[in-house]
């Protein structure tokens, strides 16, 4: 017997038409209520003669399938297109909007123009993808942070050493919102999300087996730190000195200062400034896997009273510019490159193992960096910070490049940095290779005294020290 649609479409179709309308205006269990109704008129029409039995159901069940996984897809992407990667809803911004104070922004500083800031998160995400594909700094050093110039400066420098280049080309955003604010110490922080598409070309002169190329979406997190009461002067379309009005020199590097007026661009006090760039995987997922000690909140409070240029989201900062330096020191095999900011008895434990490694990084970046624990011991202040690190490890030999790892690895460490609890606030920074008690500049070099002031660089009396680094248990 011929196969006879009719029945079947003229039943379906007008139920299949609210069930679309239930999913685009959100009504999910409208949705699913109108499936229910779909099936039970495919079980009606499935009642027919026995030699047409299975006939008359193969085909209603197909076509139910169907529109049920049509449904499906509508559904969830209507649902990408409206929430973040957590399911949340995504503001909208429009060119005169302002987030107020709301339980999901509380402690917003006073005047925040959303529309302004998103502006600014634009133009620093191309400027970034342009410095990566350049692989240089220049371009976006004035207003990154000293952590994030180190992630990018370490990349580098390993994909000079293996003669790579990753130029990005038809960069896309879909989308960009304000997910979080808070106030961290004398800081307010805004952590943005950024959706993502851009063309990927990764190439190596020295082994073509690693070269890919490739069109990637993707939800990245970028968090941005301000002084309060901040003087609200623009980093971002301007490359002169945000104090002086002077030009900024166009290598500014580790040390990102005016040369005219001294003013440290970078550090808050003028504009936002990118503080840590996180992968969706990795967003949020920071505070549910670190093993935070309770009393936390409360000695960072403390702390902050004590020294006026502490947050958490600086002294992370700091860290990771400390973790990042290590590993190029040790793929380099050049301990000089960590000396001035490590620990004696640290530095005497790792120099040896950085000195006799011959691995290289063909990949590495920070996946986080949490403050965990704070304590005070022996008068000094201890911090203690959870690493998560993805790398892949590579051997150079002449001309040719080998993987020690056959994909990207990812490990866990544990970083302690130490300071004199009743420390002042330093003249300049051993992380940025100046003296923290004179602020002359600083070389590398296993010499651990000043030649200006001949004070003691590693000393926990004006900076942060790494004084641990071990494998996380």
């Amino acid at each position: 017997m011929p196969f006879r649609f009719s029945p079947v479409i003229s039943w379906l179709v007008p139920v299949a038409v609210v069930g679309m309308e239930s999913v685009m205006t959100a009504d999910f269990p409208a949705a699913v209520e109108t499936a229910s109704i779909m099936l039970s008129i495919v079980l009606v029409v499935t009642v027919r003669p026995a030699s047409s039995i299975f006939q008359w159901f193969s085909l209603s069940f197909l076509l139910l399938f169907v529109l049920f996984a049509f449904f499906i897809v509508v559904a969830k992407f209507r649902k990408r297109s409206n929430e973040n990667a957590f399911g949340e809803p995504v503001p909208e911004a429009t060119p005169d909007s302002r987030i107020d104070n709301t339980p999901l922004f509380p402690g917003v500083p006073p005047g925040f123009d959303q529309a302004a800031f998103l502006a600014k998160v634009r133009k620093a995400f191309f400027e970034v993808q342009r410095a990566w594909s350049a692989q240089s700094t220049d371009m976006m050093r004035r207003f990154i942070s000293d952590g994030v110039y180190q992630r990018f400066n370490t990349q580098f420098k390993m994909m000079r050493l293996l003669q790579q280049g990753n130029p990005v080309s038809d960069i896309n955003i879909s989308m960009v919102w304000v997910d979080r604010i808070e106030q961290d110490g004398r800081y307010d922080i805004v952590h943005a999300g950024i959706k993502a598409s851009m063309t990927d070309r990764f190439v190596c002169a020295l082994n073509h087996e690693l070269d890919e190329e490739g069109t990637n979406e993707f939800i990245e997190y970028w968090s941005f730190i301000r002084k309060r009461g901040a003087a609200g002067k623009d980093m971002y379309d301007s490359e002169q000195c945000p104090n002086c009005g002077a030009p900024l020199p166009k290598d500014m590097g580790e040390v990102c200062k005016c040369k005219y007026c001294n003013a440290t661009i970078n550090s808050g006090e003028f504009d936002w400034v990118l503080a840590e760039i996180t992968q969706q995987e990795d967003y949020r997922r920071d505070g549910d896997r670190a093993e935070k000690m309770p009393s936390l909140d409360a000695k960072m409070a403390e702390m902050a009273m004590v020294y006026g240029d502490f947050s958490v989201q600086l002294v992370e900062d700091k860290a990771s510019n400390a973790y990042m330096q290590m590993m190029t020191a040790k793929a380099m095999h050049n301990p000089a490159i960590m000396r001035r900011f490590v620990a004696d008895d640290l530095f005497r434990q790792l120099a040896p193992k950085y000195e006799q490694n011959r691995e290289i990084f063909n990949r590495i970046f920070l996946n986080r960096v949490t403050l965990i624990n704070a304590e005070q011991h022996d008068g000094e202040n201890i911090l203690t910070f959870e690493i998560a690190c993805s790398y892949q490890r590579a051997v150079l030999t002449g001309n040719s490049v080998r993987l020690v790892d056959p994909a990207i690895m990812e490990r866990e460490e544990i970083m302690t940095l130490s300071r004199d609890a009743r420390a002042g606030a330093g003249k300049g920074s051993i992380y940025q290779h100046t003296c923290s008690f004179c602020g002359a500049p600083v070389k590398d070099t296993l010499d651990i005294k000043c030649a200006f002031c001949g004070s003691t660089l590693n000393s926990t009396a004006n900076d942060w020290v790494v004084s641990g680094l071990m494998r996380h248990s």
